[in-house]
């Protein structure tokens, strides 16, 4: 993986730590090339904790040794709120409708396909940061079951921040920081899903790093608050609860 300049090196797009980032140097046009180790069937690219500005625009190519076979065009990716949406004196110029969850990311889907490259071409010269910063660069396969996550659905914000009372009886938090945990019921695997979904399991187990969307391309909070990438924090168990129908449950811990 390289990329067109490194203030921060862009290997550290694939470590799981939050304050390793790839950063460049300044704001002119950069890329970014990734020769997989084997060919893979991608059918997602993330950008992951970026500081893209609301008037970036990044492409995306999948490459078979130097064939295009997938090219996204340059495209914006901040989603900015609607004009109807926009509450003037409310929400800030070049507002994003997801600007208020932490995590700010780009999510490219598209039909698998095997690749042998990738590579992405950003553009934001109007940056405030006067530089581009991307955490975590995420590709690979995609596991969707025929029916979606069961009614019931709970995420939850967890925050770090611990309230304590002084002698004087003021109240203090200690601490900071914002992450999610989210429970997802699969209450109707067929035969089909529950393999899949056991085979991807058991492969990633606890300790690799998953990228989970409930909501992929809704666009908006909708689809921000319920994607970040994350690890299993139960054991993988399914029941198989009537004829060709399994249930399982799956707890994901935001990284």
């Amino acid at each position: 993986m390289n990329a067109t300049s490194n203030a921060l090196p862009i290997t550290n797009t694939q470590r799981s730590e939050r304050v390793k980032v790839w950063r460049s140097t300044d704001a002119s046009q950069q890329v970014i090339d990734a020769t997989l180790p084997t060919p893979t069937y991608l059918g997602a690219v993330v950008l992951y904790r970026h500081n893209l500005s609301p008037g970036s625009r990044v492409r995306l190519e999948l490459f078979v040794d130097n064939d295009v076979i997938y090219d996204s065009g340059s495209v914006n990716i901040s989603g900015l709120i609607p004009l109807g949406d926009f509450a003037f004196g409310v929400d800030s110029w070049g507002a994003t409708s997801a600007d208020i969850i932490p995590t700010q990311q780009a999510a490219f889907w598209m039909n698998a396909l095997l690749a042998t490259r990738y590579r992405i071409t950003i553009d934001d010269p109007d940056n405030l940061d006067g530089y581009m910063e991307i955490g975590r660069i995420i590709s690979g396969q995609v596991i969707s079951p025929k029916f979606n996550a069961s009614y019931g659905l709970q995420l939850e914000w967890q925050d770090a921040g611990e309230h304590r009372r002084t002698e004087g009886g003021s109240l203090r938090t200690v601490g900071e920081g914002l992450s999610r945990r989210l429970p997802i019921d699969l209450d109707w695997l067929d035969a089909t899903d529950r393999a899949r979904f056991t085979a991807a399991i058991l492969a990633s187990g606890k300790n690799r790093d998953v990228y989970v969307s409930v909501l992929p391309e809704e666009g908006g909070i909708d689809e921000a608050e319920y994607a970040f990438l994350a690890r299993r924090e139960n054991n993988y168990a399914h029941t198989h609860n009537q004829f060709n129908n399994w249930r399982s449950q799956l707890i994901f811990l935001e990284v």
